[in-house]
């Protein structure tokens, strides 16, 4: 699957037309006298933007400055003119068949929507727009991994895509994540199972987070033996004769007193309850105060900007909108903290209850204090109610532990299934992998002198791990960016040896950090592949090539003069 154009057009006026070609796709700035004019700045990476927004992006980094987050006012306000841009990205799929994908800003100041077009089709809404690109690119309408979550790979338009060959996504995500991701894109194409597996990862750990909650104060095999013995006291006391009521004059009230401690022993058994429920919602609390701690002020931003795509009149609002996104993490946080202060609210007020209880058995018995066979008879009673009010709060956390017990290995168990599916098809992915290593460790050489291989281990929680060998801290950003750029070579080689119907392209943004001799390799062998590698670079970071050899794989050329919207 390869690009053939993009197309930016103003009220149904083409601004420009960018015309792919197998190969190498190379987009520069314009031959300029040195110190005379600048390269930077006349819209090589928005190419790169365009076409990510074609697939589905909230266009937020068109019109944004990716470092200092500044909005570009002027940029904004082209793309969002009451004659709004359109973006019309059109490909040819392995088998020949042409296809467009067309998008339009939404108008500022106006209640048009965004036109969301697949080969000729309107989409309601973006998701719906984003499910039928990835059909169309992958062949899958699952909802994992989803569009947005693979276009990151074949769209490489920011430094820090460049420099995260596989971990490409924007902000922190989870190795289950990666999973999916990985997994897809070598092949393993079970949607269920791949839908399944990051949520009953979540399930499992929510599980084992309550486990660990009811079972703080004793463990299954503790609460186990303590009411086996409780038990055998109980029937114990119950067979004994000071408590088949010899004081029948006292009787009354000796069941009056029996009632007040076995309702304090219901109260009890809830107090428990509610003690392990506010102490696992506490947990919660603290997770979900670790996980928002790597939540900047940039992800609110993205959020809010692609909701301006559609509302475009919130834009003069960007303080409040910015207080109500800030709300919203705060939202979650005071829920639980409203839950934790509700239960401890009911634990206040079963305590209350209990104390009422025990004040009224005091009034009864002192009332009957001079009978010392009633005493004694009360003492066994007393006794008995204090273990019944043990054996029911142990019961409860017993079968509670059990419950969660059950629900954690039900969890496992359907995780175990995805991971047997997994390993039936795990000989298909070292296939998959192995062929994509042959190319990888050869490009990796051939670019910097050294072999990499792609492999994958299982981890702890059972989730593959995907990773590339000999990758630390000590690899600078020139090499980050030639093991990315040999990674996407390689993985079109590979998808042209397996048949996997994928995109076969890759655009990169910038290679200036690449050392000559290393670029030049890459670009001679991009501009014979049989996939696409596109190229937003500054031509004074080029080396020296073949003659003709730049112009030949150029596409796009740019200037202060000749900017990528005319302006």
């Amino acid at each position: 699957m390869l690009l053939t154009s993009l197309t930016v057009a103003k009220g149904g006026q083409v601004i420009r037309t960018v015309t792919f070609k197998q190969g190498l796709n190379l987009i520069l700035d314009g031959p300029t006298v040195p110190g005379t004019q600048s390269g930077n700045n006349v819209g090589k990476t928005t190419v790169l933007r365009l076409i990510d927004f074609a697939l589905g992006s909230d266009g937020t980094d068109i019109w944004t400055d990716a470092e200092f987050k500044r909005v570009n006012q002027e940029i904004y306000d082209f793309l969002h003119a009451p004659a709004p841009v359109s973006v019309t990205l059109r490909f040819v799929d392995t088998i020949g068949v042409q296809h467009e994908l067309e998008r339009r800003f939404v108008a500022a100041r106006t209640k048009d929507p965004a036109a969301l077009v697949v080969d000729g089709a309107a989409c309601k809404n973006i998701t719906a727009y984003r499910l039928s690109v990835k059909s169309i690119l992958f062949g899958s309408v699952g909802e994992k991994p989803s569009l947005r979550q693979l276009a990151p790979k074949f769209v490489r338009s920011t430094s820090e895509r460049m420099s995260r060959t596989l971990k490409f996504l924007s902000g922190p995500a989870r190795d289950a994540e990666y999973e999916v991701i990985h997994l897809f894109l070598f092949g393993f194409l079970n949607v269920k199972v791949l839908e399944a597996r990051p949520r009953l990862v979540t399930l499992t750990k929510r599980l084992e987070r309550d486990l660990l909650a009811v079972s703080r104060k004793r463990k299954e095999g503790e609460i186990e033996q303590l009411l086996i013995h409780l038990r055998k006291e109980i029937e114990a006391i119950e067979s004994a004769s000071t408590i088949r009521g010899e004081v029948p004059e006292l009787t009354e009230r000796a069941r009056s007193i029996v009632a007040i401690r076995a309702s304090a022993s219901r109260l009890s058994g809830e107090l428990g309850e509610a003690q392990a429920e506010r102490y696992a919602i506490q947990l919660a609390l603290e997770d979900f105060e670790k996980e928002y701690v790597r939540v900047d002020d940039s992800v609110i931003e993205r959020t809010y900007q692609e909701a301006q795509a559609y509302l475009p009149e919130l834009h003069k609002r960007w303080t409040e909108v910015r207080s109500f996104a800030d709300n919203l993490r705060e939202r979650k946080q005071t829920f639980l903290k409203s839950q934790a202060e509700g239960l401890g609210a009911r634990i206040d007020a079963i305590n209350l209850d209990l104390e009422a209880l025990a004040r009224r058995e005091h009034l009864l018995v002192s009332q009957v204090e001079h009978s010392p066979d009633f005493l004694r008879a009360l003492d066994v009673r007393a006794d008995l109610q204090e273990k019944l009010k043990e054996l029911g709060s142990l019961e409860q956390s017993f079968e509670a532990i059990q419950d969660l017990k059950q629900q954690i290995s039900d969890s496992n168990k359907k995780l175990d299934s995805t991971a047997k599916e997994l390993e039936e098809a795990k000989w298909l992915l070292t296939k998959h992998v192995g062929v994509f290593n042959q190319y990888f460790s050869r490009l990796s050489k051939d670019l910097y002198g050294e072999q990499y291989l792609l492999h994958f281990e299982e981890s702890v929680r059972g989730t593959l791990r995907f990773e590339l060998t000999a990758v630390g801290a000590n690899v600078g950003a020139g090499k980050k960016m030639s093991q990315t750029a040999a990674f996407d070579l390689a993985y079109i080689e590979f998808l042209r040896e397996t048949g996997l119907r994928f995109p076969r392209f890759a655009c990169h943004d910038g290679l200036e950090s690449i050392h000559d001799n290393q670029l030049r390799s890459l670009l001679e062998h991009a501009a014979t592949s049989e996939g696409q590698l596109i190229v937003a670079t500054l031509r004074d970071k080029l080396p020296a090539m073949e003659d003709g050899f730049i112009d030949d794989n150029t596409v796009v050329e740019l200037s202060q003069s000749d900017k990528l919207f005319r302006f």
